[in-house]
């Protein structure tokens, strides 16, 4: 159950990300849970959460920064394919009880990149809540329960300490393998509610660059 998820020990890594709401004191590392993983081609660099107006009404965004390794062993070695994105939310909705600790609410969206090079810059993706759930749920600031998937030519990156960043606190891997539990079950009604970027108003807003998207509702 989310209720029982175990506390959290602080801990910097580099391409999944979710921070929780629970006190920092008493913090595990998952360092010695996790083996060493050899270099990898892309990890998330950056997670931000803000709102932007389209028209009258404001959708909820969340930006996701994927870095790419410079000279990465891939096609030509110059390009990454198939860099696939999964955003993991929850959240505290109009109906959750005054002063509840884990989220009520959960939301499950991917954006799969035809291809990114393979520079050492970043790519951002970006992934929206419509103005009804805004407005329902008086969605603003930062979300405190999270986790970013990564899949590059459909592998998964690995959870390891390697392959993460962030400047909040983790939760150990059991609690971290809860909250995914807990979004695989409970997502799936929320289905459609959250969206890439390039099934939204804002995929032509140009001040909001994205890359070029494998669109799987054209597919037979």
């Amino acid at each position: 159950m989310v209720s029982d998820y175990p506390r959290m020990k602080p801990l910097i890594p580099r391409c999944f990300l979710w921070a929780a709401a629970f006190a920092v004191s008493a913090l595990c590392s998952l360092v010695a849970q996790t083996p060493a993983a050899g270099p990898v081609d892309a990890d998330v660099a950056d997670v931000k959460f803000g709102s932007v107006r389209v028209g009258s009404n404001t959708w909820y965004e969340i930006q996701i920064d994927v870095a790419t390794r410079a000279g990465a062993a891939t096609d030509n070695k110059r390009f990454l394919n198939k860099v696939k994105v999964t955003l993991n939310l929850g959240i505290f909705s109009a109906k959750a009880p005054s002063g509840a600790k884990v989220p009520d609410t959960y939301y499950r969206a991917s954006a799969e990149a035809v291809a990114l090079e393979a520079t050492g810059g970043k790519t951002t993706f970006r992934f929206y809540l419509p103005p009804e759930i805004v407005k329902r749920d008086t969605l603003t600031g930062d979300q405190k329960f999270y986790l970013v998937e990564l899949s590059v030519d459909g592998k998964p990156v690995p959870l390891n300490t390697r392959t993460h960043i962030t400047t909040t606190a983790l939760p150990n891997a059991a609690a971290l393998e809860s909250f995914r539990g807990e979004v695989s079950s409970k997502s799936g009604v929320n289905d459609g509610i959250l969206l890439p970027q390039h099934l939204t108003p804002l995929a032509f807003d140009n001040s909001r660059p994205y890359p070029s998207m494998i669109r799987l509702e054209t597919t037979r």
